[in-house]
Parts: structure tokens; C-alpha cells; sequence
């Protein structure tokens, strides 16, 4: 028959995942509830086209670990850091509430041990932004209630995986007798007749296997990788395979321990965020192959095992509205707790929690873990299916409403480094020392590097060789690129329809370097993608490395020149972490540069009026001198051609805001600010 047979079974599990999320997303109900609901119809308890084990299984296995891996690998650190004090607090409190009022229920009220109403505590203490695509679509993603709610979400999530890691590992399984109060017994709370570890034979006891897998996965594994797209490989079919290995060496070092190798993926994914940049092609893979295939697949096999009829379960009914019951109670009080603690208005507080509600596959692969060793019945997970499509319609419909009354937040701009249009034209620069400059920017800001190239008519395959060279520098420093090469008679406009097309955070033009005479008279096309540059724009002539980075503020007084120096101070710190031998900077006002520069870089600090005055004059050829535009602006046609001669063999940088890289504009004023 063909039912069964390998064929068959694969052809249904797609037909499954491209048309069941089609048709529940039309009636507004996630897609993951499709997929569990074509596992239902076509597995065992109706149709039986697909059995609980063999192809499907072996899929959702691998889906379960990709699932952990991609939310470790997407994890946004940089927005935890900005929003880390509301997050972590509305992150603990909104674990702990649902965590706490899980356990006291569950144990009260039904016949769970300690270990298995933990694990159930831990599925409801987290959660998944089922509704961030509506927050998105209205322009709230900035919004300080949104960004505590995302960063929260990952604080959450990292506590609850550590109740499973600890929950699931046979280390905690046998127990010293550990009297307790009124006549209790430790080990007694903690046991149970049924209860299967996942490695009932682990090779390393918990104490040592939770040290040795952190270290693997957060410090030599990240190593190994870097070492790895640096040296070996440079395509990105080899990355996408390594990465893959990456995550099946953590959950393969997890099971050393008795611990779940969805644990080990998931710190994997967090172990090669760095390396794997959130916009860059090397995602794109990771997450098609994650989302059209493996996690799909995952979510089906969760479907085979859930019998329709137990849905409309009283008791499984009833159960699934205390599980949502803990979603909403809990979310919303440590929400309204976070909220007055951080002066969040009640309309924010309402959108924070309506965020938090949403539960999806996360909480379903906790689910499957407590069923797989036997710490609760299959009535848990069948009434976790029906808790999820409730807090799926709740945050829904409450997200909205909430939408509508928060106000729109003030546009900010995007790190530096998150996505870096560079100018390949070979106009003197090395494109390797042009590369580690850029390197250095997107790896601070977990970024992307596109190279990028404007021929004329018949200059087709010169650009080509140009940006192929480009990206196979890219890919010696680690990097993932995109490049693109645009046919246009101006370079001008070309430019400026690709910074918005790509919806770059940085131009990085290349420049000859300054020829005040020549530019002063007759302009330059950097001055001209400058001035109508929407994004902010950075002019380079980078000759080779550097071991001295050199930055001259002049005396910016303005709100917009403060902001162009604050700018050129965020490209200084992505360059310290690179490790120059020595920094000066050169202001009069010294407050800019505080608490900017790591303390373990060798840091000089000129302010004083005469040694600033001169030091352009001391630039080496190994130096690398990045300066404001409006330090340029503000250069008399004599001082400007002394400097242009001066800096006529260094390595230079001038960078500016949106509409305003100046290279060559001369100015009637007396002084200079390079000296003032």
C-alpha cells in the first residue's frame, strides 16, 4: 500500500505544511495551529496517512532543536542591552508569577509531582510575540513598552529553559533523603513511579555538564567558527552546513550530561549570533530551511499524537482554560507592576502584557519533553494546544486595541553597523583595509556588509571582478555579504536609490582623499551623495592598516554637530573592539568622550587648544584619522589646502548625518575647528 511508505508519508507532510496554515490564517488563527491540526486529521486518530513514528518523528526531532537554535541565534542583544533594566524586571516577574502560580495549582489541584508541575509552570512562564507582525505593521516596534516586552520575552524564556534543563537531567532524579518540614521528605516531592530520563546514563554528572556545556557553546565554539568562515569557508553553502554541525554539536554536548539537547542548541544559537548577522544571506538560510521544513515538521508530529475528540474534552477543556488563566493573570500583573515601576502609561502597560500572552511552538516543545519522560499525561499537552489557540486570539484582538491608543514613538535611527552600503569603486583604497574598517562596524552592530557597484553601459564585467574581489575580502574577515551591481549612467543617483532600497544605516563612499583646489572649484560626486544622502554617509581613503586611531572633534556646538560628533564616537567604539594599539582624541569638550572608550584600550585625551592645533600636523602613515564632517565644513581655503597636503599619504575617514558629508566646501570664517 502506499500508505505509509516513505513516498507517501513525505508527500502528505508537505501538502500539510504548505496548505494547513493557508487555510486556518484565514479564519485569523496562527499557522502553527494548522499544522498540529493537519497532524491530527492525518495521523493514527482519523485518517492514519501518517504514523506517530518513522519519517515524520525523526523530522519534528530535528525541528525541535531548530527551533531552540534559531531562538538563541536571532536573539537581538543589542536591544536587551538598551531596554535591559524595564526587561529584566518585567522578564523576572513575568516568569516568576506564572511560574509560581503554575506549581501551586497544578500540585493542589492534580495529581503531578514536583518535577512534572515545574515543567508546567515553565510552559506558561514563557512566551512567543504572536502579535509583534501588528505591532510592527503600526510602527510601535520602538515603543519602550514593545521593546521591554521583546527583551523580556528572552529573559523569560532563558529561565525557563533552565527549569528544564535542571527538570530533565537525571542528575536531579536521585536524591539524597533531605527531611523537610511537617514530616516531609525531599526526594519523596521530587519522585515518580513513571518518570524516564531522557540519558539515563549520562557521561558527566549535572554539577560539571552544565559548566562544560556553557563554555563549549558560548566561548569555544564561537571560536572554532570564527576561525572557520575566516580560513576554510568562505561560501555560503559551507557556513550554512557548519552551522547546522554548530547546533548539533551543543545538543550533542547537552546529552553529555542527561541534559536536553534542545538546551545545548538553543545556547549553540546564542554562541553564533555574533557571526551570523540578522539581515545577511546566511540567515535567510538558516531560517527557510528552519521554517519551511524542520519546525513544520515538529509541529505536525506533535498533531499525530492528539486525538480530536479529546479536545472537546470537559476535562481537557477545563484545564486548558486554567493554563490560559496563568498566561493572563500572571503577564498582566507583573506587567502592571513593571509598568508603575518604569512610568509606563496604563495604555502601555495594556500593550506590554497583551504581548506577553502569546504562546506557540516554545511552549509546545516543553510540553513534549514532560510528555516524552513521562512527568504528566497526554491530557497536559491536548489541553496546551487549546490554551495556545486561546492566547493566540487574545493577544490578537487585545494587542490591537491597544495599538490604536499608544502613540506613535519619536523615529530613531538604526545602529551604524547594521547595514553598511560600501562604495568599491578602486579609487586608491585597499579593499582589504577598506574591508576591516567595515568589519569592524558590522560586527559591533551584528550588521551586514553590501558591496556594491555602478557601471556604465559596457563596464558590466569590470564591476563584476570589482565586487566579486569585494566579496571574496568580505568572506576572509568572516563576513557575510551581499553585493550588488547596478547599471546606471550616474553614480549619484544610483547610490542614493540603492541606500533606500536596501534601507542602509551607513553609506560608505570611496574618496581619493581630500584635493581641496580641485573639489573646492568643481564639487565632487561625494559631496553631491552627501548632501542628499537620506541615510548617514562616511567618506574613506584607507590605504592600509592602522595601529593608531586619531579622532579630532573640534568644538561642536550645535544640536547637529553634537550629534555627527556622537556619531563619529559610536564608529570609534565598534574600532576599539577590533584593538588598535592606541586612541587619541581631540576635543574641548571632554564630557562627549566619557565612559565611551574601553578601559583596557590605551586612550589619549587632548584638550588643550595648542596641542589640538597641531595635531593633524603629527598624522603617521599608519594612523587612521576620522573626523565630522562639519570639521571640514569649517576649514578656510588656506588651512584646508595645508591639510589636504599634509594628510596626502594617510589614511582618512569624514563622517556625517543624513544630508550634510562635506569633503571640500570651503568657508569664509576666520578659524578653523580643527584648532578650535
Amino acid at each position: 500500500m502506499l500508505v505509509g511508505s516513505l513516498e507517501a508519508t513525505l508527500l502528505i507532510l508537505l501538502l500539510v505544511i504548505v496548505f494547513a496554515p493557508i487555510i486556518t490564517e484565514r479564519f485569523r488563527v496562527p499557522g502553527i495551529i494548522g499544522l498540529i491540526a493537519g497532524g491530527m486529521v492525518f495521523g493514527p486518530f482519523v485518517l492514519g496517512w501518517l504514523r506517530s513514528g518513522g519519517l515524520v518523528a525523526d523530522l519534528g526531532a530535528i525541528g525541535i532543536l531548530y527551533l531552540m537554535f534559531l531562538a538563541g541565534i536571532s536573539f537581538d542583544i543589542r536591544a536587551f542591552i538598551e531596554n535591559r533594566s524595564s526587561a529584566i524586571v518585567y522578564g523576572l516577574l513575568g516568569f516568576v508569577i506564572p511560574f509560581f502560580l503554575t506549581i501551586a495549582v497544578v500540585m493542589t489541584a492534580f495529581d503531578i509531582t514536583l518535577l512534572g508541575a515545574a515543567l508546567i509552570g515553565a510552559m506558561w512562564a514563557s512566551n512567543t510575540l504572536v502579535a509583534y507582525p501588528d505591532v510592527q505593521a503600526a510602527g510601535l516596534q520602538t515603543n519602550r513598552a514593545v521593546s521591554a516586552a521583546v527583551s523580556a520575552g528572552v529573559v523569560a524564556d532563558l529561565l525557563s529553559l533552565t527549569v528544564l534543563a535542571l527538570v530533565t537531567a537525571s542528575a536531579v532524579i536521585e536524591l539524597e533523603p533531605v527531611e523537610l518540614p511537617f514530616g516531609l521528605d525531599l526526594a519523596d516531592i521530587l519522585s515518580d513511579a513513571d518518570l524516564q530520563a531522557s540519558n539515563p546514563d549520562p557521561a558527566l554528572p549535572l554539577w560539571i555538564a552544565l559548566p562544560v556545556l556553557g563554555a563549549f557553546t558560548l566561548w569555544l565554539l564561537p571560536k572554532i567558527a570564527d576561525w572557520f568562515f575566516v580560513r576554510v569557508g568562505r561560501g555560503r553553502r559551507q557556513r550554512f552546513v557548519f552551522t547546522l554541525a554548530a547546533m548539533a554539536a551543543g545538543a550533542t554536548v547537552a546529552l553529555l550530561g542527561g541534559i536536553e539537547g534542545l538546551i545545548g542548541a538553543f545556547l549553540a544559537g546564542l554562541g553564533m549570533n555574533r557571526l551570523v548577522p540578522a539581515r545577511g544571506g546566511l540567515m535567510d538560510r538558516v531560517e527557510f530551511v528552519g521554517s519551511t521544513i524542520f519546525i513544520p515538521a515538529f509541529l505536525v508530529s506533535i498533531g499525530l499524537s492528539i486525538d480530536p475528540a479529546a479536545l472537546i474534552d470537559v476535562d481537557t477543556v477545563l484545564l486548558g482554560l486554567v493554563f490560559t488563566a496563568f498566561v493572563v493573570v500572571g503577564k498582566s500583573t507583573a506587567a502592571i507592576a513593571t509598568g508603575l515601576r518604569f512610568g509606563f502609561s496604563w495604555n502601555e502597560i495594556g500593550l506590554m502584557s497583551s504581548l506577553s500572552f502569546g504562546q506557540a511552538a516554545s511552549t509546545l516543545a516543553i510540553a513534549q519533553v514532560g510528555l516524552s519522560l513521562g512527568m504528566f499525561d497526554q491530557i497536559v499537552v491536548n489541553a496546551a494546544v487549546l490554551a495556545i489557540v486561546a492566547t493566540a486570539l487574545v493577544t490578537s484582538y487585545v494587542t490591537r486595541f491597544f495599538i490604536a491608543r499608544v502613540p506613535l514613538p519619536d523615529t530613531t535611527t538604526p545602529p551604524l553597523g547594521s547595514l553598511v552600503m560600501l562604495d568599491v569603486r578602486p579609487r586608491g583604497s585597499s579593499i582589504h583595509a577598506l574591508m576591516d574598517f567595515a568589519t569592524a562596524l558590522v560586527r559591533s552592530d551584528d550588521g551586514l556588509v553590501v558591496p556594491y557597484a555602478v557601471p556604465g553601459p559596457g563596464e558590466r564585467d569590470a564591476a563584476d571582478q570589482i565586487v566579486a574581489d569585494a566579496v571574496s575580502s568580505a568572506a576572509e574577515h568572516g563576513l557575510d555579504a551581499d553585493a550588488v551591481v547596478r547599471i546606471d549612467d550616474s553614480f549619484i543617483d544610483a547610490t542614493l536609490h540603492l541606500a533606500e532600497q536596501t534601507d542602509a544605516s551607513l553609506l560608505l563612499l570611496a574618496w581619493e582623499g581630500p584635493r581641496f583646489a580641485n573639489d573646492y572649484v568643481f564639487g565632487s560626486d561625494i559631496d553631491r551623495v552627501g548632501s542628499a544622502s537620506p541615510v548617514p554617509t562616511a567618506a574613506a581613503r584607507i590605504l592600509r592598516p592602522w595601529r593608531r586611531v586619531v579622532v579630532t572633534l573640534g568644538s561642536p556646538t550645535s544640536a547637529w554637530q553634537r550629534d555627527d560628533a556622537d556619531r563619529v564616537l559610536r564608529v570609534l567604539e565598534s574600532l576599539a573592539r577590533a584593538g588598535p594599539e592606541q586612541i587619541t582624541i581631540a576635543t574641548s569638550d571632554p564630557g562627549l568622550v566619557d565612559g565611551r572608550i574601553p578601559a583596557d584600550v590605551p586612550t589619549e585625551l587632548i584638550t588643550d587648544i595648542s596641542r589640538r592645533t597641531t595635531l593633524i600636523d603629527s598624522i603617521e602613515p599608519d594612523d587612521l584619522l576620522i573626523l565630522p564632517a562639519y570639521v571640514v565644513h569649517d576649514l578656510t581655503p588656506v588651512t584646508g589646502w595645508r591639510v589636504a597636503r599634509t594628510l596626502t599619504d594617510a589614511n582618512v575617514v569624514v563622517i556625517a548625518g543624513p544630508h550634510r558629508l562635506v569633503t571640500a566646501r570651503g568657508s569664509q570664517r576666520p578659524m578653523s575647528s580643527i584648532v578650535r
